[in-house]
């Protein structure tokens, strides 16, 4: 399948409910949103964005991104479907690949092997590393259409709107969902490697102190963390 022109689109905002702020905490000697930012830098078949709301409390999140030299968008605070939506129609993506920034450890070399996983599908509706991959390394792809097609919906409930795939994901039957798989490289582990909490905040701080490399291949990430 085609993807056309890509776009990751990454979100995050200021008033994160169980660690507030923390995607401008410090991790690898940057913002965590600019270490995430930092490791899609090199991606092969795609290029990066960033969403956040237009609550005056994402100012500083979304200044501090711009300042970086990566395009924003600011959108609807709690509707993740239209943010995501019009996002795409902003920077005129075909395809995109979601990626939260409560995932700092997500990278280029991820991103484009998901990308060519699932440009060789025939078609999709949502290809998703949901299940297969260490929970934190994520990322779920989908034909920008098929998104402007379920916002336009009107059956969508709150918590469909506020969580982008979960109306795909709760009506199955009416879209097809591939699943990708990771790279045999990387070492089968059951840890987390999300930032959710404060002690997720600090797993990844000690991870990254002792790879020493913001840089780190995920595979060298998760050799570390499960030592």
């Amino acid at each position: 399948m085609a993807l056309g022109k890509t776009g990751i689109i990454v979100a995050a905002r200021t008033n994160s409910s169980r660690l507030p702020g923390k995607a401008l905490l410090p991790l690898g000697g940057m913002p965590m949103i600019l270490l995430l930012l930092a490791r899609l830098k090199d991606m092969r078949r795609a290029e990066a964005v960033f969403a956040t709301t237009q609550l005056a409390s994402d100012d500083r999140l979304a200044e501090t991104v711009a300042a970086a030299g990566v395009p924003v968008f600011r959108g609807s605070a709690n509707d993740l479907v239209a943010r995501y939506s019009a996002a795409a129609a902003q920077f005129g993506f075909d395809t995109v690949g979601r990626v939260t920034g409560d995932c700092p450890f997500v990278d280029a070399e991820m991103v484009d092997d998901c990308l060519n996983q699932a440009a060789a599908l025939e078609g999709f509706d949502l290809a998703t590393t949901k299940g297969r991959f260490p929970v934190g390394l994520d990322i779920e792809i989908y034909p920008a259409p098929v998104m402007a097609q379920l916002n336009a919906k009107t059956d969508l409930t709150e918590s469909h709107r506020e969580h982008l795939t979960l109306y795909m994901y709760d009506h199955k039957q009416s879209f097809d969902i591939r699943a990708l798989q990771p790279p045999a490289t990387w070492p089968k582990t059951e840890r987390n490697f999300t930032v959710d909490t404060a002690a997720d905040y600090e797993h990844a701080a000690n991870l990254l102190d002792k790879s020493g490399d913001p840089h780190a291949s995920i595979t060298d990430l998760i050799k570390r963390a499960i030592a």
